[in-house]
């Protein structure tokens, strides 16, 4: 369900085919002229770099959208390359893929593969490769996210050794987005005892799903090698836990989305590479009463103090979010959100015949969704309206959302890092992501215009129309842009710059430890 940018058309396409990348141009991670690269002075080969993980894994699969999630992507990008990698600013080049090129049309889109690349079992990987693997994770039984995203797909074939073209069944001019994780990470199917058959950097030398993995140098790799001799990684899904082992040594590199951990991190001698990967919002479910009422909607909206929130519970680590194009995201333009207005939301109340507005507030048991949400209490409460505060599991929470059983939810999420994603995902009326159950016939045709657009001015053009019926309308409330990522022990290298990425996406094979 991840997409990322590409802009294209046969134009344009000489211009924007998208030329070949090597592993020394840290396409994975992040520029070579972040923070860390600049101060760490030459790398250092050998020993063992220990990881923290934030959630157990069940499998090694790029099919299990567990391991192609953000906080994942570091031991993912490990074992697997992937054909397209994100940017600064929202945009997606290639890595495995030497270019990704579209007809005039962008319905027929043509992958060059770079040649010579093997799995780490020894067998080529080739555009037969590649047809294979999109076709394995597009079937049912492999229960890939991903499958949706390969639905669109109409016909695959093999043009030549490297060369693979997927026609499409409606133009999509953001197409090579889709190849940025799972349908990019390109592999055989597990099975005995081969976990992970990729083309990364480093292979399994053993494993216990959900507590440990440890991963050593792949001897076959094309690119540069990693730094590292082997790489551990443990499941520390405790957050204070993971940040505690990482204060005394235990361990090298966490993951953490924790604003006091941020704050603390440079006092406590640690490093970090950080970015506004994930924004906080809440849904409404504007198919029940009040809330298929616009007027109540954005009643909510104006008795939201962002600015106060964001203090409050982010203690300044992260921004406001003002709608659904991030503040990263090439299409980006001034955006009007509304002011808080206590005031304004009494009025509006009245008007649509709520003034004593009382609803249910869904929100899993994270210290900052529950912080978040006691905050939203409070400055409902100061407009008249009555909030009740309801915790769940988040499976049950999971649930609720996709049945929409919920009058309003906090959501918190990483696609608004991807506009073409978050756009066509969360508000065209037909798709399976709608959570509100919002139909905006304006918004549509926009969302449409400018997915199939291989104008630069005029996709932005529309997009931002789009947001600005998201922002007036208010299926949802939009409240921070949250900045998360990595921390590292002070002796970690190698870090990259993630300040402008829309996806925090760092290969360990490039970090290494000083002695």
């Amino acid at each position: 369900m991840k997409r990322h940018h590409l802009l294209a058309s046969a134009a344009l396409a000489a211009a924007l085919t998208l030329s070949a990348c090597s592993a020394s141009d840290d396409a994975v991670s992040g520029t070579a002229t972040g923070a860390g690269a600049v101060d760490d002075g030459p790398a250092v080969d050998g020993g063992t770099l220990k990881i923290g993980l934030d959630r157990p894994f069940v499998k090694l699969d790029p099919a299990d959208s567990v391991l192609t999630s953000m906080p994942m992507m570091v031991l993912a990008n490990a074992l697997y390359d992937p054909l397209m990698v994100n940017g600064d600013n929202g945009a997606v080049q290639p890595y495995l893929a030497r270019s990704f090129t579209p007809d005039a049309e962008a319905r027929v889109w043509t992958l060059e593969l770079r040649g010579g690349t093997k799995f780490s079992d020894g067998k080529p990987l080739d555009a037969q490769a590649v047809a294979d693997h999109v076709a394995r994770l597009s079937k049912p039984e492999s229960k890939c996210a991903c499958a949706l995203d390969a639905a669109a797909i109409a016909t695959t074939a093999v043009t030549g050794p490297t060369t693979v073209a997927f026609t499409l069944k409606a133009p999509d001019a953001a197409f090579p987005n889709l190849f940025t994780r799972s349908l990019g990470y390109v592999s055989e199917a597990p099975a005995g005892d081969s976990p992970a058959v990729g083309s990364g950097p480093y292979t399994v030398e053993s494993v216990q799903p959900g507590v440990s993995v440890t991963l050593t140098r792949n001897p076959s790799y094309w690119g540069t090698k990693g730094h590292a001799d082997k790489l551990l990684y443990r499941v520390l899904p405790d957050s204070d836990s993971r940040y505690q082992s990482l204060r005394s040594g235990d361990t090298d590199l966490i993951w953490t989305e924790t604003p006091s951990q941020l704050k603390q991190a440079s006092g406590d001698g640690l490093r970090a590479a950080t970015g506004p990967g994930s924004t906080s919002t809440a849904l409404f479910n504007t198919k029940a009463a009040p809330f298929d009422d616009a007027r109540v909607r954005r009643a909510v909206q104006y008795a939201i103090d962002r600015e106060a929130l964001e203090k409050v519970v982010f203690l300044d680590q992260g921004s406001v979010s003002a709608g659904p194009i991030g503040s990263r995201s090439p299409y980006r333009t001034a955006a009007a959100y509304p002011a808080h207005d206590a005031a304004e939301a009494r009025a509006l109340l009245a008007e649509a015949g709520h003034p004593g507005l009382a609803f249910d507030y869904l929100v899993d048991s994270r210290p900052e969704a529950q912080q978040r949400a006691t905050v939203l209490q409070q400055m409902l409460g100061e407009a008249g309206i009555r909030m009740t505060i309801k915790p769940l599991d988040n499976a049950s929470l999971g649930t609720a959302m996709i049945q929409r059983k919920f009058q309003v939810m906090d959501f918190v999420t990483s696609m608004f890092g991807d506009t073409d994603t978050a756009l066509t995902s969360l508000y065209q009326p037909n798709s399976p992501y709608n959570f509100t159950g919002w139909a905006d016939t304006e918004a549509a045709a926009a969302i449409t215009e400018g997915r199939s657009s291989a104008d630069p001015a005029k996709r932005s053009a529309a997009y931002n129309r789009a947001a600005a019926r998201v922002v007036g309308e208010a299926p949802m409330v939009f409240l921070t842009e949250n900045t998360l990522g990595f921390l590292a022990g002070a002796k970690v290298a190698g870090l990259p710059d993630l300040s402008k990425r829309t996806v925090l996406n760092v290969s360990p094979a490039l970090l290494w430890v000083k002695r």
